[in-house]
């Protein structure tokens, strides 16, 4: 594994990565298990089950306000603040048709089940109707005094049911194209309609926390539904489909009418899915929204694909999905998408050394969230802290199998405490905040297992020892230095068991280390030294475990905003605000080299193949890879669009880098360099190959040979002629005595008679 290690890295590639893909407001669900994302001014294409951006629609400058899918997925129609419409052909990612439709925004869209109609609601207090091939509007309904805020085609018959801000409910006949109905209870804006399979039963949801339904065969009020919360979504649940609360085998479960009752899910302020019996007007199930979404709300429902479950859309753009177990007796989060991680502050590989599963992201959020690197999934968040998390680190598990991997940086490369069980993932790590505290979490059960507090500003560094868990460095803007006893917590509860009170951490040992703001604070791989960064300009070198400190690097121009000790050698290596990175001896604290190449702060570095290379990344939004001994920059690596503030090293022979920037992307990077040198090699067989036909063509061509005819086992006959036509020669040789081809005892013989020779 150590020679393996040596092998110098020259390339990585791209893989896959976490990009936003939705800002908020409009979404929409298609038959082919694909959401359509408004981000900003385009529309995101997202798959489901992969996560990845399939297409990107770029729009016209103007936020996107509706989105409707076809029924058959095929087509995609939007809305903008410009007031345009758009049709798109999903498959092409190209506008097929733009057209004006009101003189003020579309609040929202459908398509009838034809897909040949589109209704359009705004703010211009209208509602119209479109022919999707002809481009052309056919109804144009007015009524409302105020915002239309939803429209809804009636399945079975040639109605259009709209609600507005004006709390009314109406029915139109497209036939006679006029209103039939006027459907009024509510005292708020109705956000919500939606219609049960046999296409009588209505239900309205809105702002004044409740829910209604209605019989459209009569234009009257079934029941009304008392809700406690303000519903930004609502959707009437199919039965037959195991969702929790439906089934109807219980007798007394039916309305004294006889009417069969009608399920129905909510979403709202309270950030909970919860479904409804019309017959008993009481919740029959509660879902609860996980810890990224605690005390949020929901801004959108829907109904998936089959009726296989629910989609929840909540305010701060994630994605949730949402679908019942087979026992029929609660449902399960199978999956979040994080449309918008915000500025990523810092990340870590989680899972096996060799292999890791998961990466743990800090943004500009309190809420850490840990991915699937298979799907780009989240798969738990960490809610505790109270301000923005600035700083991440992993803890090491030691054993003999650990210690014989060979991982040139343990700290990043995130080996999991206790290894991976069935339960989840068993990796803890540590965190520190703008809210002064640090805090250590279990990533399986999302628990905090303990939290350290004694800074008195923000946290902006945090750092496990090396060999053992018995130890973590925290380090901030307070330019305190601590030290602090995490054992007994991790001891504690190893496996991240809910636990009413959080124990608290214990500093063994604190200093005042810098003239200002601390950065980064790195271990030595024996746990006998730390290092720290500051915007004082300068890198400190301190002696574990009592904070002696040991030598002062000078040289940096500019803050220092990270560090790095090398894996083999008596060194360290700091990055700075002015633009270079430095390696400097630790036995007198000089500096030995110097990189320059970045055109703004270098703000992340790690050591790779066994301390011969550097890789660092930087506010000028690029990754550059180094040669420690020559100083030479080997490659660099173009993925955001902004300051690049974290990076993370893992993976087999350290085969995967990731990068997260103020771009909000997450970049997964894969060592490539194998396989280029495979491509390269066999690029050059090929070449030689040619070459030597070439040769043994301008050979038989020198010795006055002319194959005028070709065979399959002659190359040369095939080549000279290429070459005489691409040269020009074929006018000017005139006469060959012969021409002959011999190979696999195949013999022929063309004599070509010239003139004047």
């Amino acid at each position: 594994m150590a020679q393996q290690q040596l092998k110098a890295k020259l390339n990585y590639k791209p893989g896959s990565s976490i990009e936003v893909f939705y800002s908020g407001g409009a979404v929409s669900l298609s038959i082919n298990r694909h959401v359509a994302c408004a981000c900003q001014d385009d529309i995101k294409i997202v798959d489901i089950d992969s996560g990845a951006v399939l297409k990107t629609l770029v729009g016209d400058s103007e936020a996107i306000t509706a989105l409707a899918f076809s029924p058959d997925g095929k087509h995609l129609f939007s809305a903008s603040r410009s007031l345009q419409l758009k049709w798109w052909s999903v498959e092409q990612a190209a506008c097929l048709r733009t057209w004006k439709g009101h003189r003020a925004p579309v609040a929202h869209m459908a398509v009838d089940g034809s897909g040949g109609l589109l209704a359009t609601a705004s703010a211009d207090k209208s509602a119209k109707v479109w022919d999707v091939e002809g481009g052309f509007c056919t109804h144009s309904f007015t009524g409302h005094s105020g915002v239309v805020l939803q429209v809804l085609f009636h399945p079975k018959q040639l109605m259009l049911v709209t609600s507005g801000d004006d709390s009314d409910v109406r029915v139109w006949d497209l036939v006679s194209k006029s209103c039939v109905a006027v459907l009024k209870g509510h005292f708020s804006a109705v956000t919500s309609l939606s219609l049960a399979p046999d296409g009588w039963s209505l239900i309205s949801a809105g702002r004044d926390k409740v829910v209604h339904v209605w019989d459209l065969r009569k234009n009257t009020k079934v029941v009304t539904v008392p809700v406690y919360e303000a519903l930004e979504g609502a959707v009437v649940i199919p039965t037959g489909h195991h969702f929790p609360g439906t089934a109807l085998a219980s007798p007394q479960i039916q309305s004294p009418d006889s009417r069969k009752p009608v399920f129905f899910a909510t979403a709202g302020e309270n950030g909970t899915v919860k479904i409804w019996s019309s017959s008993t007007a009481q919740c029959v199930y509660e879902q609860k929204g996980p810890a990224s979404t605690a005390g949020g709300n929901y801004i959108h429902l829907a109904l998936m694909p089959g009726n296989a479950g629910l989609m929840a859309a909540s305010a701060d753009c994630n994605l949730l999905f949402l679908q019942p177990k087979a026992d029929g007796l609660s449902m399960e989060l199978t999956k979040q998408l994080i449309g918008n991680n915000d500025e990523v502050t810092d990340l870590r590989f989680l899972g096996p050394p060799t292999a890791p599963t998961h990466i743990a992201v800090s943004c500009n959020s309190e809420v850490i969230r840990v991915f699937s690197l298979t799907d780009m999934s989240c798969t738990a968040s960490l809610a505790g802290h109270t301000d923005t998390v600035l700083a991440l680190d992993v803890a090491a598990h030691v054993t003999s199998t650990t210690a014989s991997a060979g991982h040139t940086d343990g700290r990043d490369a995130g080996d999991v405490v206790g290894g991976p069980s069935a339960g989840g993932l068993q990796a803890v790590i540590a965190s520190g905040s703008k809210d002064n505290q640090v805090r250590l979490w279990h990533c399986g059960t999302g628990q905090c297992l303990g939290v350290g507090d004694g800074h008195v500003a923000a946290v902006s560094a945090v750092a496990f020892t090396r060999r053992s868990n018995k130890l973590m460095i925290s380090a901030g803007a307070d330019k305190l230095l601590k030290v602090w006893d995490v054992a007994a917590a991790l001891a504690a509860n190893p496996t991240g068991q809910s636990s009413e009170a959080v124990p608290s951490l214990k500093a063994t040992a604190a200093t005042s280390a810098h003239d200002k703001d601390i950065n980064a604070v790195a271990v030595a791989p024996n746990d006998s030294l730390i290092c720290t960064t500051s915007q004082d300009r300068t890198a400190k070198i301190w002696r574990l475990p009592d904070l002696v400190l040991v030598t002062t690097l000078r040289g940096h121009k500019r803050g220092v905003w990270a560090a790095q000790f090398s894996p083999v050698d008596q060194a360290v290596a700091t990055a700075s605000g002015d633009k270079t990175l430095r390696l400097w001896a630790l036995a007198d604290g000089t500096c030995l080299k110097t990189f320059e190449g970045h055109t703004a702060s270098v703000l992340r570095l790690n050591f790779l193949s066994a301390g011969t290379q550097l890789l660092s990344s930087g506010a000028d939004g690029l990754v550059k890879l180094w040669n420690v001994r020559s100083t030479e920059c080997l490659n660099t690596f173009d993925g955001h669009e902004d300051k690049v503030w974290a990076m993370a090293v893992g993976g087999s022979q350290e085969g995967l880098v990731a990068t997260g920037g103020g771009d909000a992307r997450v970049q997964i990077w894969e060592d490539c360099t194998l396989q280029d040198k495979a491509e390269e090699a066999e690029e050059q067989e090929v070449t030689l190959l040619k070459q030597q036909h070439l040769s043994n063509a301008l050979q038989v061509l020198k010795l006055g040979i002319h194959p005028s005819h070709s065979c399959k086992h002659c190359s040369a006959a095939a080549a000279v002629a290429s070459w005489r036509q691409q040269s020009g020669l074929l006018q000017q040789m005139h006469s060959f005595p012969a021409a002959c081809c011999v190979q696999s005892q195949c013999l022929m013989i063309s004599l070509t008679v010239g003139q004047g020779r």
